[in-house]
């Protein structure tokens, strides 16, 4: 019975005979390459595409039908659940173990260790972490023979040998609603890891470690394809949170740090696990699951973003610190500073080393959204001076706009003075951009960091002080949330007075507000545009106060009902 049949409905992409041939023969090198019909040295699949077979897997299920009648009946029996002799439970009973004790497909590594690293999977992502528990298969079609689903209602992993150095994958299996992209699911693994960057016991424990993440992921919240990236940077890097000491992620970042002009979402997301841990330290673990909480209704990269606002900060400015981390890896390491695994990450790639001649110099370039530049000039005196500009736009980081290019001008001073952005007695810089509110720039010189962000346009602090959205619609889904923002010069925590009035001097709202980060590196008070209620103001003009000491700010802001 192929119960993947039903729920390819509308998942399906249009693709061409040639994607069509490449997905056939990938798989049948990950699932049964004896029978291939061309030789397995010519198929490219790299390295990271082996780390992790999801994708593959289940597109190829999505699309069965868009395969020739011939290939369906190969293709079929290789989707169903494999068969095996012998299966027993874990100690702690979610997951069941599906194996041949001999052959081909017989295990090499300890069994009980392997039991050992399910059950510290599901203690630390589920117990420790408070991820919610994958949907058991079963329960979903109970009509249908226990063997189907493995025997019971447990989560099962099966062992195999599969091909070319794959680790192992995580099959969908029965959609829980119609259209609600959330799938029971089940396991796979490789049976011995020989030859792997992480062998034996070692590979089959970050490869369930970041499985069983991918299970949470489309049992909890849902698959979107578009968004590939950030199922396999959470799950890569569940592998360093729940096995610390395997390090199997190093295999990958090289790629990312060789390309640090690639936007976040066009990562692998195995080459990019850096981000969740950059996360992780800084904010904690909690803020990468409130990134799932927000998925099933944006796009990742807008769950990203909106997850550190709600933490007080913004992609941008934490983007450009992430940049600042890469840069302080392998010889440059900073002990007790930055990536605690830092000197043993590659060195990010400069994306250009220029000579530096007094008295400035200029640079003009271009980057996509979400990505970052390392700037290199080498002055006559040896110094090095790196400027680290990062574009934070997550509006331009979805879809084709993916593709856009945002030109700059970065300018480095031997002065102090002549450049806005005072660096050092001897440097100062500017930077040139036709919207700076989503762009961050930092300065490193002789590998010390001299600037860390902060206004890349050294605006007059007395303007720019218009709340916005302005008008405010409550029926519009804004990129942030349904929040005004209102600017004020203050201190990042400082509590300020907080007033707004209608046009005929009614006070509406009062509260005492922290100072936060706003969009654009600003700080200011955020409103949700309700009354002291709780509830939402007649459409018209209103009246904003916001006052600390001597230090007071007016302003208007229209609101739609």
């Amino acid at each position: 019975m192929f119960f993947f049949l039903f729920v390819s409905i509308g998942m399906a992409q249009e693709l061409s005979v040639k994607q069509l041939d490449s997905l056939y023969n990938k798989f049948l090198l990950l699932r049964a390459p004896e029978l291939l019909t061309v030789p397995a040295q010519n198929i490219t699949v790299t390295d990271e595409e082996k780390k992790c077979a999801m994708s593959l897997v289940n597109k190829v299920m999505f699309n069965l039908d868009k395969f020739s009648a011939d290939r369906r009946k190969v293709l079929e029996p290789l989707l169903q659940r494999p068969s095996t002799s012998n299966s027993f439970v874990t100690p702690g009973g979610f997951f069941k173990v599906h194996y041949d004790p001999t052959g081909v497909n017989a295990p090499t590594y300890d069994l009980d260790l392997l039991a050992e690293a399910l059950d510290s999977a599901y203690n630390f992502e589920i117990n420790f972490l408070g991820y919610g528990i994958p949907p058991g298969d079963s329960a979903y079609n109970p009509t249908a023979p226990p063997e189907d689903y493995g025997g019971d209602n447990r989560y099962d992993v099966y062992i195999g040998n599969l091909g070319s150095g794959f680790y192992g994958l995580t099959q969908f299996e029965i959609e829980l609603e119609p259209g609600s992209g959330r799938y029971t699911s089940y396991m796979m693994i490789d049976n011995d890891f020989f030859n792997y960057f992480s062998p034996g016991i070692s590979g089959a424990r970050v490869t369930v470690a970041h499985e069983f993440h991918h299970a949470i992921q489309v049992g909890n919240y849902l698959f979107r394809e578009e968004d590939t990236f950030f199922y396999e940077l959470t799950s890569t890097s569940m592998e360093e949170f729940v096995f610390d000491d395997i390090n199997d992620y190093y295999a990958y970042i090289k790629s990312y740090f060789n390309s640090p002009g690639t936007p976040l979402p066009l990562t692998s997301g195995y080459n990019s696990a850096t981000w969740n841990i950059y996360l992780r330290d800084n904010f904690g673990y909690d803020i990468i699951k409130r990134q799932w909480e927000l998925m099933p209704s944006v796009n990742a990269i807008i769950a990203i973003n909106n997850s550190l606002f709600e933490n007080g900060s913004t992609f941008t400015s934490e983007f450009n610190k992430y940049g600042i981390w890469i840069f302080f890896t392998n010889f440059r390491a900073v002990p007790g500073m930055y990536f605690e695994e830092a000197a043993n990450y590659p060195l990010v790639k400069q994306t250009a080393i220029m000579q530096f001649s007094p008295p400035s110099r200029t640079v003009q370039l271009s980057n996509r959204a979400t990505s970052h530049a390392f700037i290199t000039f080498v002055a006559p005196n040896n110094d090095s001076l790196v400027a680290i500009i990062s574009n934070g736009d997550v509006q331009n980081a979805v879809g084709e706009n993916l593709n856009l290019y945002f030109d700059y001008d970065y300018t480095l001073f031997s002065d102090s003075s002549s450049g806005g952005r005072f660096l050092t007695e001897n440097y100062s810089s500017d930077f040139g951009v036709s919207n700076p509110s989503f762009w961050s720039v930092s300065e490193v010189l002789n590998n010390q960091l001299v600037r860390e962000g902060g206004n890349i346009n050294q605006p007059d602090e007395t303007t720019n002080n218009f709340a916005y959205p302005s008008p405010f619609y409550y029926s519009k889904n804004y990129l942030l949330g349904s929040f005004i923002f209102l600017p004020f010069n203050g201190l990042l925590g400082e509590t300020v007075d907080f007033n707004v009035y209608s046009s005929g001097m009614d006070l509406v709202f009062r509260s005492e507000e922290t100072i936060k980060f706003l969009p654009g590196e600003q700080k200011g008070v955020v409103w949700n545009a309700l009354d002291n209620t709780g509830d939402k103001l007649p459409s018209g003009v209103y009246i904003y106060v916001i006052s600390k000491g001597d230090n007071v700010v007016k302003g208007k802001i229209v609101i739609f009902k």
